[in-house]
């Protein structure tokens, strides 16, 4: 069985047989690197970026930002613009942290098979496993690169779910990696930075950090 809602004393846990984690803003606090990579591509190219314009590409992917970009004047290939986002990002790779709670999670789910579920190319999320010594703890690894479509379409959970050979419990950050594990009728835990209103439409269980997301889940820790 898997994402069985258990009650016990009062708090609704998920009893699940593996976890899906997104990277990006769910394990690494990533958001500030990334707004400042697309901020200096941006200004080095001449186009008008902001802030809001930001906030509304999380979780989409690399392709899909570029592609925005372009819309706002960006004169480069989209393939050229993700390159040079994920050189950028990699140079600065020693500017990121874990999220709080990441490795207590990690250390309370140990046995469980995990994958990790990013909207990143494979060649950064590698750069970003590296980095944290994070590269054992997944049994499946499945990006933006294995996938015909990016999040907020379910492929990159389904494609996870079939490495692992079992469905299981998600957990993600942003809007669109929350209505893509709903797309692939997962069970989700969603740990917003930002509006955590709008996710309750989504699904019954938000939480404000890994510590909370924990406490859901029934393990053996």
């Amino acid at each position: 069985m898997w994402g069985r809602p258990c009650h016990n004393a009062g708090v609704t846990q998920i009893e699940t047989e593996a976890l899906i984690f997104d990277m990006d803003g769910l394990l690494i606090d990533s958001e500030p690197v990334w707004w400042r990579v697309e901020a200096a591509l941006a200004q080095r190219h001449g186009v008008s970026w902001t802030d809001e314009l930001a906030a509304q590409q999380v979780g989409k992917g690399l392709d899909h930002l570029i592609e925005v970009m372009r819309e706002h004047g960006l004169q480069l290939t989209v393939e050229a613009g993700v390159t040079e986002l994920i050189d950028d990002f990699i140079e600065r790779v020693d500017e990121l942290s874990l999220q709080p709670g990441v490795v207590e999670l990690l250390e309370a789910s140990e046995g469980m098979p995990r994958a990790l579920a990013t909207s990143s190319p494979r060649r950064l999320a590698e750069a970003v496993l590296k980095r944290f010594a994070l590269t054992p703890r997944f049994d499946v690894t499945v990006t933006a690169t294995d996938v015909t479509h990016a999040k907020p379409a379910p492929d990159i959970f389904l494609a996870a779910c079939e490495g692992l050979g079992k469905r299981g419990v998600v957990l993600e950050d942003s809007f669109a990696g929350v209505t893509a594990a709903v797309a692939a009728e997962l069970p989700v835990i969603a740990v917003p930075e930002l509006d955590p209103e709008r996710f309750a439409a989504l699904t019954p269980y938000v939480v404000n950090d890994l510590h909370e997301a924990r406490k859901l889940l029934l393990l053996k820790r």
